[in-house]
């Protein structure tokens, strides 16, 4: 694996997956001198695609994967999109606006989709794959390696929301499908995923066997690897991306 790949050297498009939801945009960041490299799935955050993400894209393609970035929001229309910029102001009411955009996209559809994205990928086939979620994409991600087995082999949850629940069906408790390796790195500070939900979590990744490792960042709260987020934390962000990067060098 390239250790640095020039800004230059690497190409970004987009391809359009068809889905029984409409057609979802697939952003596609890769070295363009890498005839084949492993696949990296980023699932977004909360506020959506934007450059922060395209930025985190980028640095998995400089480090010599092929980055999939797709819009989980694709089946609403634009203008239902969250503004980061009121978000960063504080604005309770688009809160309210981005928790009920996030409570329409589902677990099931976005494995499906992923599936779909994966057959669809170009000039590729698609071995052992990595996965890195954010906040919302961090549920994702675990539920994607549920899902998926011995297919997805590293998953990387950065402050993950929603992934211990009380309902029967939360994510955790079905980790015991889990074929891969985990990282989660959650924040000390996040209030919306409070430390309070490792115990759970650890105690059935345990229980199963599943290859992990849990981290906490000292003083992060939630969102601190988006550097557009009033949250960012830039040394819980490297540190998280030191432990993303080992993790798949490791297992892809």
């Amino acid at each position: 694996m390239n250790a640095a790949i020039k800004e230059g050297d690497m190409s970004t498009n987009t391809i359009e997956v068809g889905t029984p939801r409409g057609t979802m945009p697939v952003h596609v960041h890769r070295a363009e001198r890498e005839e084949v490299s492993p696949v990296v799935v980023l699932y977004m955050d909360a506020p959506g695609v934007r450059p922060a993400l395209h930025e985190h894209a980028e640095r998995l393609a400089g480090a010599g994967y092929t980055a999939l970035l797709p819009d989980l929001y694709y089946p609403f229309d634009p203008s239902e999109g969250p503004s980061v910029e009121r978000l960063g102001a504080g604005d309770p009411r688009e809160f309210e606006r981005m928790r009920a955009l996030v409570a329409r996209v589902h677990d099931d559809d976005v494995i499906e989709d992923t599936r779909l994205m994966l057959e669809a990928l170009p000039d590729q086939s698609v071995g052992p794959w990595g996965c890195v979620g954010f906040c919302m994409g961090g549920r994702f991600g675990l539920r994607g390696a549920e899902a998926f087995g011995s297919e997805l082999a590293a998953a990387s949850l950065l402050h993950p929301s929603r992934i211990v629940t009380d309902e029967p069906d939360s994510p955790h408790l079905a980790v015991g499908r889990i074929a891969g390796a985990l990282y989660l790195g959650f924040g000390e500070a996040d209030r919306v995923t409070p430390v309070s939900n490792i115990p759970p979590l650890r105690e059935q990744l345990e229980q199963h066997g599943v290859e992990h490792r849990i981290d906490v960042l000292p003083g992060a709260e939630h969102g601190y690897s988006m550097p557009d987020r009033p949250a960012y934390n830039r040394e819980a962000a490297e540190r998280a991306w030191a432990q993303t990067l080992e993790l798949l060098r490791r297992r892809l």
